[in-house]
Parts: structure tokens; sequence; C-alpha cells
């Protein structure tokens, strides 16, 4: 009967999508579906396509806009102008996102990570704009018209925003989904979108002011903004503060507080001309610096998932039917834009030595179309900068942008590993580098531990402490490249990689180990389990040894029954010591208080 559960289920949810489906099938095509059936139907489809693309490990961010396009296919026509006011009420999803990213900025990552770091993450947008801008202009000059960009002057802004920038939406979501943000190359990936972000907003107000102001009211507007930004940074620093200090012990009140002043922020720019995302965004930072963020953090989370979904599958009922030109063009654009992050940010990543695997891993996670481009594609139209055809490319190449990576962000570290193969670069390992491996992918180290936890601190000591040779032999592979420093002085060798990805452990000599250890209980483990990295351990090296950990004897039976050489229970193997000392702390006090009793107390 178990097996019988999924289809139920789906089958159950088709039928609850019926009476949404069958509103709108009904319905005239004067009348139009009101909004709150066109957004039922929307969320319920949405529903079903995740749970079908999460039974084929497919990314739910395609199954969003899946779902949009079947719904565009089947009963969009009865859609109307209910599907503008979705793709409205979808965009608070970008305003919560920003407002999100302004909680989790931490303006001093970019210092931690170093000036050439911070330098080229700031670079990689207006020199990747810049190029591509005059990829098209040397284009026009020579009477050549490039498959994917921009045909007309007006237009090329458009396609080199959309080459310059990076989608923080997927992203985000896609890295937080296989928990790689605390990673070096995560790190940078993150840090570089917030920088896009600034740029995109910066944009977006740009191409917004054409409509409606000279360039000497655009430099007004810009003036306009800096003032109310430092009249919202003081009134967050004399007031919010008190404020939030007084709603502490009331989470909903305090959320909801916050919300009205991510909204407040987001109107005053909003109505000076500027993106309200850029207002989403400053409230964010103001109210980071309070200890209370991390609780507004939490609850905002779940309206920007349910918002952010739905902007996605408006943006798969939007799409136009194509032609085989436009989805040509569309794909060319998408190539541009990925060999565009590829090869101008990975160059400037080496430069700042940050060795190979993280420069192209970095590129790869930031190689799509920016869903900033749907806010200046309406605006390029309304302004006849832009047409029909540009509308469609554009929408088109950020859909593929999405698909793409999807896929590549998921497979992102064995693609720079396979890429530092084909090229046969060898790196050396530098304070700032990581180094993922020699070229032949093998380690001549005998004994391997995945990920560097306070039990692999305990052994190394014990090993130091005993002058113990094993020490030569190990190797440690953790992507938390803060703590790299601290494993060196230990004497141990010490690599950056993903210990849950296969790709990973191959190229990183888990295949030739002797023993490999995972010293890290299951509950600290993000992204995997024990016996999850025992099954791919065992694929990778059937002879090696392997030693697992555990919180309990019955997963510790678990492993073992699965193959684990020996799984080290961390709270039985302490049970005996602690026996031990309250039996000698009893025998100590009855040694220094001899005759005392129960209700007698030494003075």
């Amino acid at each position: 009967m178990s097996s019988y559960k999924p289809a139920f289920t789906i089958t159950m949810i088709f039928a609850s999508l019926m009476p949404g489906l069958s509103a709108a099938a009904n319905s005239e095509s004067t009348t139009q579906i009101d909004l709150l059936t066109a957004i039922s139907v929307a969320v319920i489809a949405a529903a079903i396509t995740t749970i079908l693309f999460y039974r084929i490990k497919l990314p739910a961010l395609l199954a969003y806009i899946v779902s949009g396009v079947l719904i565009a296919g089947f009963s969009g026509q009865y859609f109307g102008h209910s599907l503008n006011l979705i793709e409205e009420v979808s965009h608070i999803g970008l305003v919560f996102l920003l407002f999100i990213i302004g909680l989790e900025m931490d303006l001093k990552g970019i210092k931690r990570l170093g000036p050439k770091v911070g330098i080229a993450m700031v670079l990689q947008a207006p020199l990747t704009f810049a190029t591509i801008y005059a990829l098209q202009w040397g284009a026009q000059a020579l009477g050549v018209n490039p498959v994917g960009l921009g045909s007309n002057p007006e237009s090329w802004l458009f396609y080199a925003v959309a080459c310059s920038l990076g989608s923080t939406a997927v992203v985000v979501k896609l890295l937080g989904d296989k928990f790689d943000l605390g990673s070096q190359a995560g790190k940078i990936t993150v840090l570089t979108l917030i920088i896009e972000d600034i740029w995109a907003i910066s944009a977006l107000s740009y191409v917004q002011s054409q409509s409606h102001q000279s360039s000497g009211g655009i430099w007004f507007m810009l003036a306009s903004g800096i003032v109310l930004a430092l009249v919202l940074v003081l009134t967050s620093r004399f007031i919010l503060s008190r404020i939030m200090s007084l709603m502490a012990r009331s989470p909903d009140l305090l959320t909801l507080m916050a919300l009205g002043w991510c909204f407040l922020c987001a109107t005053g720019f909003s109505s000076l001309g500027l993106s309200a995302e850029m207002g989403a965004l400053l409230a964010g930072v103001t109210i980071r610096r309070h200890p209370e963020h991390i609780e507004v953090q939490s609850k905002v989370t779940s309206l920007r998932d349910f918002f952010m979904a739905l902007f996605f599958v408006a943006l798969g009922i939007s799409l136009p039917k194509p032609t085989v030109e436009i989805l040509l063009d569309a794909a060319a654009l998408t190539g541009i834009a990925i060999l565009a992050r590829l090869f101008i940010f990975t160059p400037i990543l080496l430069a700042a030595r940050q060795g190979f695997i993280v420069s192209i891993t970095a590129s790869i996670n930031l190689a799509q179309i920016s869903e900033f481009l749907l806010l200046l594609i309406p605006i390029g139209i309304a302004q006849g900068m832009l047409d029909i055809e540009d509308q469609m490319v554009l929408s088109y190449a950020l859909m593929m942008s999405v698909v793409i990576a999807a896929f590549a962000i998921n497979n992102n570290y064995g693609i720079a590993i396979a890429l530092q193969r084909i090229i046969r670069r060898k790196e050396k390992l530098e304070p700032t580098s990581i180094q993922a491996g020699g070229s032949t992918g093998h380690t001549d180290k005998e004994i391997i531990i995945l990920g560097y936890f306070v039990n692999t601190d305990a052994i190394v000591r014990q090993l130091e402490k005993d002058g113990s040779e094993l020490l030569t032999k190990i190797l440690v592979i953790d992507f938390n490249i803060d703590g790299h420093k601290h494993i060196k002085e230990h004497g141990l060798q010490v690599v950056y990689g993903d210990i849950s990805n296969p790709h990973v452990l191959r190229e990183l000599g888990v295949c030739d180990a002797k023993v490999v250890i995972s010293t890290i209980p299951d509950a600290f483990l993000h992204g995997t389990r024990n016996e999850k990295l025992l099954e791919i351990i065992r694929r990778l090296n059937p002879t090696c040894n392997i030693i697992t950990t555990s919180l309990g004897a019955e997963s510790r039976e678990i492993l073992l029954k699965k193959g684990s050489f020996a799984c080290i229970s961390a709270p039985d193997e302490c049970a005996p010591a602690f026996t031990q000392a309250i039996q000698d702390a009893l025998t100590d006090y009855e040694h220094r208080y001899p005759g005392m009793t129960d209700s007698t107390t030494p003075g």
C-alpha cells in the first residue's frame, strides 16, 4: 500500500484543483476569473508540479516555471487582468527577498575576504556590462547583427544588464538547499549577488527615471534618495531601536513592526522614483544591527518563499509563444551570459588568489540572468526602447538560464574539478587560496577525515600528545575555509571540498584511501548523514575501512550493519567515564567528611 501513497496524494491534489480549473473553464472570456481564484489555481498547480519534480529529483524552481507554462497552455486565456495582478502581488517576493538579504548582510564579510576579493566582487557587474555593451557597439560599427544581443542602440542597456547580473532568488535558494552558503565559494557568491543587487537597483532606478526625468532631475532624484536613506538610518538608530527593544517579548508584534518598517522604506524610495527593492534592502540592513533581527528573519523567510514561488509561476504563465528564431536568440543570449561570467569573473578571482576551484565554482553559481530583468522589460517596452521580439528573447533567456543554473549549481564542484582536470591546472595552496586535490585527482594520504569537528580536534590533540606518526598520513576535507589555518597549525594537510558530493570525494582521493573517518554526528552535518556518507564512500572505495560517528546505540547498530568498520557513539563512550567520575566523587566526599548523613551538611 505504501507504494501507492505518492500517486494517491497527487490524485487527491489534482481533485482539489478541479474546482479552480472548472471555474476558469466555465467563465466567459469577457468575465475572467478573479484574483483569489487565479492565485489558488497557481499555488495548487505549483504544489502538484513540485511533488512530481521532487519525486524525480528536479529542483523546485523548475517546477514553479513549468506549472506556470502548463497553466498558460490549459487555462491561461481565462486569467486576463488577474495575471497582471498576480505579477504585481508576486513582486512582493522581491521586496521580501531584498529585505532578508539586508537582514543577512554582513558588511564586514567583504573585509574578512580581503581587499582583492572585495574589488573583484565590486567590479564583476560593471566590467561585464561594459564588455557586452562594447561588443554590441562594435558589432554595429562593423555592420554585423550579433545573434542573441540587441539590434538597436536603445536595447543595448537591457542586454548588457541581462549578461552582467545573476539571479539572487535562484542562487540563494539553490545554494541554501545544498547547504553551501557558508563555503568560500558560497560566501563570495552571496556577497557578489548583494553587490549586483545594488547595481541592479541602480539600473532599475535609472531606467524608471528616463520616462519622466531630465538628466538634472535624475541627479536630484538620487540626491533625494541619499537624504532619505540618511533619515531612515538615523530613525532606525534612535527610534526604531527603542521600539524593537520594547516589543522584544512579543515576537508577533516585533515581526509586524519590522514588516511595517520594510514597506515604509520601500514606499519612501518608490515615491522618489527609485526602486522599492532598494528601500527594502536598506530596511533589512538597519534592522540587522539589532539582536532581534534573527526572530524577524525566521518569520519573513516563509513569506518570501511563498511570494517567490508565485513570482516564478507568473513568469511561466506570462511567457509568450515563441518561434524557432526567438528560441535560438534566447539560447545564444544565455550562452553569452554564461561565458561572460566564466571568462570575466574567473580571471578576477584568480588574480585575487582564490584558487581555481573556488573561482570557477563562484562563476558557475552566478552564471544566469537576474529576475530584475522582468522589472526592466515592461519599462523598456513602454518607453519604446524594446519591442515584443526583445521581450520574448530576454524572457526565454531568463527561463533557460534558470533551468541551466538549477543543474549547474547542484553540480558546481564536480564541474569545476572536471574543468581543472581538462586544462591540467596545478595550483599552489596559499593562505587565501583553496586547493581541491592534485591534477590527477589522487592523494598519497592513507587516512582521510571528512570535516573538522570538535571530535576531530580531540583526536588530533591526542595524536600530538602521543607523538604519533599518523598525523603525517591524514588528509582533512573541510569546506569551512576559516578553520583551515587552525588545522594547518597541527601539521595536517587540509583541502577544500564538499564532503557530501561524490565527485569531490573521488577527485580528492577517497578511492585510494585505506581509512576514511567521519567524526561529525548527524545532528551537525548539513545536507547529508553518516549513513549516506557510508554508502557514497563504499561505492567509491569498496576496500577501505570506514569509521563513522553516532549519537545513540540505535543509529550505531544501523551503521555497523551497513558496513562501518567502527562507529563511535560519543554518549555511550562517555558514559563509563561519567559513571566512574560520579563514584570517585562520592568516595572522595565520604573520605573528606566521614560519618556525614543525608540530613547533615558540613559546616
